[in-house]
């Protein structure tokens, strides 16, 4: 499905919602409230705080219903709200959970990480926020860099480009780390493809 089908899909559910019918707020909610948690769950790092953000943009949401208002975006809209909740929380704390305190659930999917592929994801967390943000929404959330520039009101070159910019500095990051001694992963001088790894 094209991202805007998608967007113009979710606007009428939305606009169904603001009326009065909690079946479309449902069809939204199962359609939208894994890959948001993930989201949440990728940027700040523990389960349960995830699990709260998450409950707390829902809850936002219904909020919505005493006073009405059309939102022609609700992907970008729901994204918007989780982010700051996600921001707030990162500030509240002033500072990341070492890679090795993060709950299993944040780490790759599949489990059995080589130091080079934990080096990649203990990295990713160093990454600028606008590069973190679309490297998590596009390989852990599952969404296109179509999708990704629809919920931000960017375009998909836009997207493609701060991905581009976030993978090449993860690249040097772990080669920096591997050249230091810090890992053992690989040999020196070897930089990773990141596909697969995070």
């Amino acid at each position: 499905m094209l991202a805007q089908e998608s967007i113009t899909e979710d606007a009428l559910l939305f606009s169904r919602y603001m009326n009065g019918d909690d079946g479309a707020f449902i069809t939204l909610f199962r359609k939208h409230n894994q890959r948001l948690h993930m989201y949440c769950l990728k940027i700040v790092g523990t389960l349960e705080q995830a699990e709260d953000i998450t409950q707390e943009m829902w809850e936002r949401v219904i909020q919505l219903r005493a006073e009405p208002r059309q939102v022609y975006n609700p992907l970008g809209f729901f994204l918007t709200i989780s982010r700051n909740l996600c921001l707030d929380h990162l500030r509240k704390r002033k500072r990341h959970l070492p890679f090795a305190e993060l709950d299993e659930s944040v780490h790759a999917a599949g489990g059995g990480l080589t130091e080079l592929e934990e080096t990649a994801v203990a990295l990713l967390d160093q990454l600028p926020f606008e590069y973190r943000e679309v490297l998590v929404l596009n390989l852990y959330c599952g969404y296109r860099f179509d999708e990704i520039a629809a919920m931000m009101g960017k375009s998909p070159e836009a997207i493609w480009t701060r991905a581009s910019r976030g993978r090449a500095q993860l690249r040097r990051m772990i080669a920096t780390t591997m050249e230091s001694g810090e890992s053992s992963a690989g040999s020196a001088g070897q930089v990773p493809k990141l596909e697969g790894i995070l």
